[in-house]
């Protein structure tokens, strides 16, 4: 019997699919209304269309809406509501009120969980203007993550929650309240909600997973059964949980297309300033083992440390470990801090370690068990920098800095350690000396430079101290780049599908349109389309998709006896017809798959087969 003659039999045998179309899952997040978008609206909505996209994200903000006190104006949402009619593409409104937007036109109201009238008024507002016109609405972007200042609290979104609950299902009763999309799969953050009352207060959940999906991520895919688990303890399992963005942004490094070893060099250097002896081969890099999520895919290589192996190292190994055997350990290469590993880093560098301090800005929040057991976020910069000597200045810290530049030049002591004179490189956040003691020395490798060739800090330097035996290699630079724009196309086709398999209603892929021109910059690509509205493989690959599955499917069941890695997903189209969505996560290894007397061989990219 083949595999697909077997598949007939389980589905025949399975409960009937609910008649009628089923809620189309085809979301996406854009920002419409921001001027270089609104100026191409009908372009972009025409391409949004033929995409297949039904529903799209945006925000609905309390700086636009409530500029004046006690007046309320939505003319720009129902100037795109106009523009949406007709299309068969509805709007999910993110009903927020973030500090730095509103402080400028309304500092009374500023935080709005301290002027809960003022919330209440604008959700009131919101409400009765769009009643029957729009019945889904999602609370907040990220509350548990930057979007909440000064650091995320479940307590205070749980009362701005409660608030929008009580005003949207008075104004409509059938109206939807959403739990803003959360950082990841955030269980503890979830579980802080439910601690707080907020159980009663939602409808729907969201979340941001952004990178790789259950189907070629084991760690997604526990923390997503981990985060229904406590959806489930709360007597929740039934609610629904969309995915409100997702995706990976395209962009490239231009430090490692013109010099792909340049910070093992600067590692190298940093070796020789502090008297210690690096191996001539294979170096190893020690890594932090999460421990809020040990179970995480821990990566061995890095794109910015070629042959380079990455050991994965726990804050007991770390503090046990000798600097002569683990020399160089990174400390961050984005911006958060795990607390378990503070005291060992501290001592580690200490004692004689190389710590890597990469990112935005190095070293800059702590993620940290709260008083719930739960773990949580807070910015942590006026702490850490002190505590491991390292200083950085942005536009935001002093007045005049620009808020990025391209423009680098290797210093001499770079050029000593090996380093090219690079051209074109990104750099948002600059390091500085701020913080040293006397007898520590500050380094400078890589200037950054403002658009008159001044510099305004630096985007590669070194740390070295008089009193601690290691040093701190600091980069502030974009180091490593993001997913192939190939890749970008895949990936958005196996998480709709992996996701729908198990169970998510509704994806909403970040974003549509390139939020800028700068090909370093990942804010700028994360669309799929460029900046001049040119399609990128992944707005070909959602169209593709749409087309295959119809407006609404619904996942059906999994082909039988294959290998985890192969995915083979039945889907029901509201359209009529079944369709097989046939890929693996591991093409090098993967089996054919028999289907009506054909072998198929599964390969990375989504094959669509009708079945009769």
């Amino acid at each position: 019997m083949t595999i697909l003659r077997t598949l007939f039999l389980a589905v025949a045998a399975s409960a009937v699919l609910s008649s009628g179309a089923a809620a189309s899952p085809w979301g996406i997040a854009a920002h419409p209304m921001k001027s270089y978008e609104w100026n191409h609206i009908d372009k972009e909505v025409a391409m949004m269309r033929e995409a297949g996209i039904t529903m799209l994200r945006t925000d609905l903000q309390f700086s636009r809406v409530a500029r004046a006190k006690g007046s309320y104006d939505f003319s720009a949402c129902d100037a795109l509501l106009a523009k949406l009619d007709g299309t068969g593409i509805s709007l999910l409104p993110i009903l927020s009120g973030y500090d730095w937007e509103i402080q400028s036109c309304r500092p009374d109201a500023v935080p709005l969980y301290k002027h809960p009238g003022e919330w209440r008024n604008f959700v009131r507002a919101a409400a009765e203007h769009y009643k029957g016109r729009i019945r889904v609405w999602e609370i907040w972007n990220e509350p548990d993550g930057g979007f909440w200042k000064p650091q995320p609290n479940a307590e205070q979104y749980a009362q701005l929650l409660k608030i929008a609950h009580e005003e949207l299902k008075k104004a409509d009763p059938a109206n939807q309240v959403m739990v803003g999309g959360l950082c990841g799969w955030e269980a503890s953050y979830l579980a802080d909600l439910y601690a707080a009352g907020a159980g009663k207060y939602f409808d729907l959940v969201a979340v941001h997973p952004y990178g790789k999906g259950p189907d070629s991520s084991p760690f997604q895919a526990r923390s997503m059964a981990k985060f229904r688990r406590v959806m489930a303890r709360h007597g929740d399992s039934a609610k629904p949980v969309w995915i409100t963005e997702c995706g990976g942004p395209s962009h490239r490094s231009n430090l490692i297309s013109q010099q792909p070893d340049a910070l093992i060099r600067a590692i190298r250097f940093a070796a020789e300033q502090i008297g210690r002896k690096l191996p001539a081969g294979e170096l190893t890099v020690g890594a932090p083992v999460s421990q809020e999520f040990p179970d995480r895919d821990f990566e061995t290589t890095r794109s910015w440390l070629p042959g380079v192996r990455i050991a994965p190292v726990t804050p007991q190994q770390l503090a046990a470990a000798d600097p002569a055997r683990l020399p160089v350990m990174i400390a961050t290469e984005h911006i958060t801090l795990e607390e378990p590993f503070l005291k060992p880093m501290q001592s580690y560098l200490r004692r004689g370690g190389i710590l890597l301090a990469f990112g935005e800005v190095p070293l800059y929040n702590l993620r940290y068990r709260n008083d719930k057991g739960n773990w949580a976020l807070r910015g942590a910069a006026s702490e850490l920098h002190p505590g491991f000597r390292i200083g950085f200045q942005a536009w935001w810290t002093k007045p005049g800095l620009p808020k990025q530049t391209t423009r680098v030049k290797t210093l001499e002591a770079g050029k000593a350690a090996g380093i090219i004179d690079l051209k074109n490189i990104y750099v948002t956040r600059f390091l500085t000396p701020d913080n040293l003691k006397k007898g520590d020395t500050y380094t400078p490798l890589v200037d950054a430079l403002d658009g008159n060739g001044n510099s305004i800090g630096q985007g590669l330097a070194l740390y070295t101290f008089g009193d601690w035996k290691g040093a701190v290699l600091g980069c502030t630079m974009q180091f490593a780049g993001g997913i192939t724009e190939q890749e970008q196309a895949e990936l958005l086709q196996t998480l709709y599908l992996s996701y729908l398999a198990s169970g998510v209603e509704k994806l909403f892929y970040y974003n549509f349109h390139n939020d800028g021109t700068s090909p370093a910059e990942r804010e700028h690509n994360f669309g799929l389309v460029r900046w001049d509205y040119t399609p990128k493989p992944a707005y070909r690959a959602y169209r593709a998709m749409t087309a295959a599955l119809g407006r609404a499917p619904k996942f059906a069941s999994r082909l039988p006896g294959l290998p985890p890695e192969v995915q083979a997903l039945i889907f029901e189209r509201a359209e009529g017809g079944r369709v097989l969505a046939l890929w693996t996560t591991k093409p090098e290894v993967s089996p054919a798959v028999n289907c009506g007397g054909k072998s198929l061989r599964p390969t990375g990219q989504v094959q669509y087969i009708p079945l009769p």
